[in-house]
């Protein structure tokens, strides 16, 4: 049997393999979540994630694939419906949590962090994270600071540790050691928190804390007025020091309602050493006349520093949109775009999630009744090809153990060519899905009465009965139709005995044809499958919905070594779309089409 063939002149660098929704689908099955490929937008509604149309030369597939571990991780493990405040406390609850559905992340699937290790990576090269600086409105700098300790320290991406450390001293002198020494605190309850309720809350407790510090703040001038006036009368009375938080602090933090056990963990774990910032900010004063912390402990002008720490804590506690980071992830995304925009591939398509077709056993019994015979010659006639096609053959050669009696007078004429050696067949190894299109004009009927439908499904349950009786053959059969919302059908996955699933081939012919849906479907299949050798069988009587989709799958499969061949009903579309394609006048000829095309594919591969 021959085929004619449609020149190709493409590169070979690109394959199924390593096609972008090939991948993405690999991905949401091994996550569990839904992944679709949209065509310039990334974005998750919480049940789906939407990976744009990034091309496959695209430099940095592997921030992609972070991209989609990380939005997996939120559609897994983030409840959408807490509620989250806008401001200050919706930024530190989403830093909270990336950190939290990361490490879950990571936990349940450990490979994880190498690929969200490689986002984080990067977003720092690409100038989505950026370092913490002075200039930035206080409420960015406390939450660079947390998403920087908690990226660093808690999910482990020591490739963020120098924005951790250029972020750390900024944090410091601008807000007041007791912030300073309660976040760090606070922050590392973060590793316990179990549910976005948790972090929720967590926030929650940031913010009071700040609010917190900053009444201290407020009461601090008048309170150390009353001390300076108390020294200054001669009165040095121990006791005063419940009374005002300016001696608090001149007597360390242990006297600041419980901050000691707070400061002592900031020591040993910032930086992975001793943080002098920890033992209070006499000293700083001097150094760093312009922080915050410093002046609210100096001398003279202490009043007013502290003023100024009260009205940047308020500050943070309004902050708006504007005063705020936002989320690097989201830079990232519009990164992501604009590469598809740009240069993404519109004919690649999301791989759809097939649905069973429905089990009807007496319909199976029927069927089965109705190709028993015609499977048993089938199977019987392939059966018997593909063993005499791997029968051992021998050829000569001049060593070995085993002598060919028939070839020692070529001794007498000095051709010592009289050893055997078995020369070992192939054997199928074969995956085979075939490909069964159920739109409408299916339900036509052919010359012989019958509907095509009818005439297909019995021609695909009958090779694919035979074909599983062969070692080393699996196939499967996936029929398609209906409409965009669903328009793939799961007859036989590879795998399943053909006869147990027989009841399901029992599907009626609707909608239109959505050839490409299908395609990318059974082209993931087949990917899964352990053959070495791969078969895509096309049944089609019409036009694609959209052919460009449909040549785009078929070149990537060639590319692949996926044998991919189209039979045409009645039609000679598939001659347009096919490298290799038949077509024939009669529906009726479906069956022993399909038995001539798998009798020399088999046997050709084996031989």
């Amino acid at each position: 049997m021959s085929f004619p063939t449609r020149r190709k002149d493409m590169s070979k660098k690109r394959t199924i393999y390593s096609a972008l929704p090939i991948v993405a689908a690999a991905y949401g099955e091994k996550l569990g979540v839904k992944v679709a490929i949209g065509n310039d937008d990334a974005y998750t509604d919480g049940k789906t994630i939407v990976v744009p149309n990034i091309p496959d030369d695209y430099p940095h597939m592997d921030a992609v694939w972070g991209y989609l571990a990380h939005e997996a991780a939120h559609v897994r493990f983030t409840d959408f419906g807490v509620e989250r405040r806008r401001g200050l406390h919706a930024e530190l609850s989403n830093v909270l949590e990336d950190c939290r559905i990361e490490r879950a992340m990571m936990e349940l699937f450990p490979g994880t962090s190498q690929t969200l290790n490689e986002v984080a990576r990067y977003m720092a090269q690409a100038g989505h994270y950026e370092h913490v600086t002075d200039k930035e409105a206080p409420a960015s700098i406390l939450t660079g600071f947390c998403l920087y300790w908690l990226q660093t320290k808690a999910v482990g991406q020591s490739v963020l540790q120098p924005y951790l450390d250029s972020a750390t001293p900024v944090f410091e002198r601008v807000f007041p050691q007791g912030v300073v020494v309660r976040l760090n605190a606070l922050l590392r309850k973060a590793v316990n928190t179990k549910s976005t309720a948790e972090v929720t809350s967590l926030a929650d407790q940031i913010i009071k804390m700040i609010e917190e510090e900053k009444e201290k703040e407020e009461q601090k001038p008048q309170n150390g007025q009353d001390g300076n006036n108390q020294q200054n009368a001669g009165g040095n009375q121990p006791q005063n020091s419940q009374g005002g938080s300016g001696n608090d602090q001149n007597q360390g933090p242990d006297a600041n309602g419980g901050d000691q056990q707070g400061k002592d963990q900031k020591q040993d774990d910032a930086n992975g050493k001793s943080d002098p910032k920890g033992q209070g900010d006499q000293g700083k004063s001097d150094t760093d006349g312009g922080s915050k912390a410093g002046q609210s402990q100096a001398g003279g002008n202490s009043d007013a520093a502290k003023q100024d720490a009260a009205k940047m804590l308020q500050q943070v506690l309004n902050a708006g949109a504007g005063d705020l980071r936002g989320d690097a992830h989201d830079a990232l995304k519009a990164e992501l775009n604009r590469v598809a925009q740009d240069k993404g591939d519109s004919s690649y398509m999301t791989v759809r999630s097939a649905v069973n077709t429905q089990d009807n056993p007496a319909v199976g019994k029927s069927l089965v009744g109705d190709v028993k015979s015609t499977t048993s010659k089938i199977r019987t006639q392939l059966y018997g090809l593909v063993q005499a096609s791997q029968r051992v053959a021998h050829r000569n050669q001049r060593s070995g153990k085993r002598v060919d009696a028939r070839k020692l007078h070529r001794v007498v004429t000095g051709d010592t060519r009289v050893f055997l050696k078995p020369e070992a067949k192939k054997r199928p190894n074969t995956a085979v899905h075939i490909l069964v299109d159920m739109s409408s004009s299916m339900a036509y009927k052919a010359a012989n009465g019958k509907e095509r439908q009818d005439i297909a499904r019995e021609a695909s349950l009958a090779i694919s009965m035979a074909l599983e009786a062969i070692p080393g053959v699996n196939p499967a059969v996936t029929f398609f139709g209906g409409n965009r919302n669903q328009p793939v059908f799961s007859v036989v996955k590879h795998g399943d005995t053909v006869q147990n699933r027989a009841g399901r081939f029992g599907f009626k012919a609707t909608g239109g044809t959505p050839m490409a849906e299908a395609m990318w479907y059974a082209a993931f299949e087949l990917t899964k499958t352990r053959e070495e050798r791969k078969m895509l069988i096309v049944v089609t009587d019409g036009q694609p919905q959209s052919a460009p989709a449909c040549r785009s799958v078929i070149d990537l499969c060639e590319r692949s070594d996926v044998e991919v061949i189209g039979i045409g009903v009645e039609t000679t579309a598939v001659s347009g779309l096919f490298q290799k394609n038949i077509v024939i006048d009669d529906a009726a000829a479906l069956q022993r089409t399909l038995f001539k095309l798998m009798e020399r594919s088999l046997t050709a591969f084996a031989a």
